[in-house]
């Protein structure tokens, strides 16, 4: 009995190593609730980025976008951390557009109405994109934004002119 597996023991570690395997697993998942204040989001994000995290701690962003969105200086602090999180991994077509949104937000934002250091942090994390690479992804902008207003612009081919009143007879 004595060279059994079977245990007290060996049991008792492998119950141990189960919850513990579980537990981290729970760790790792996205959380089923989100704090109801801006700055409680904001640290649980900090800290999953901060712990390697990189994917959660973009879902709490997001979520606070979600949920405080409509307020400027959590609009832009949100998306700044989003797009930080996207250069420091190199992801730079994701986070080129939320940069630029970012700084035109603040050309046109009255004095003082946005925290003022994260058009300067934008600015500093637009220079780390390389320069081919930010030319590439701000033409291939310019060309979307091109075509979407081209196509607001010009009726639809399945839209019938409204004709005037000359030709309703």
């Amino acid at each position: 009995m004595k060279d059994s597996r079977f245990t007290a023991k060996n049991i008792f570690k492998a119950m141990i190593f189960s919850a513990a395997s579980l537990l981290a697993a729970a760790c790792t998942s996205i959380p089923e609730t989100v704090p109801e204040t801006p700055r409680e989001i904001v640290q649980l994000a900090q800290d999953a980025s901060d712990a390697g995290k990189i994917k959660l701690a973009k879902w709490y962003y997001g979520q606070l976008l979600e949920k405080f969105g409509d307020d400027p200086a959590i609009y832009i602090e949100g998306n700044f951390e989003i797009a930080h999180l996207d250069i420091k991994k190199k992801n730079y077509d994701e986070a080129v557009p939320r940069l630029n949104e970012i700084i035109a937000i603040y050309e046109i934002a009255a004095p003082g109405m946005l925290p003022g250091q994260y058009k300067k942090l934008a600015q500093k994390d637009l220079e780390k994109v390389p320069e081919d690479k930010l030319a590439k992804i701000n033409a291939d902008l310019k060309a979307r934004e091109n075509a979407a207003k081209t196509a607001q612009e010009s009726p639809s081919s399945n839209e019938a002119a409204i004709p005037d009143e000359s030709d309703w007879e």
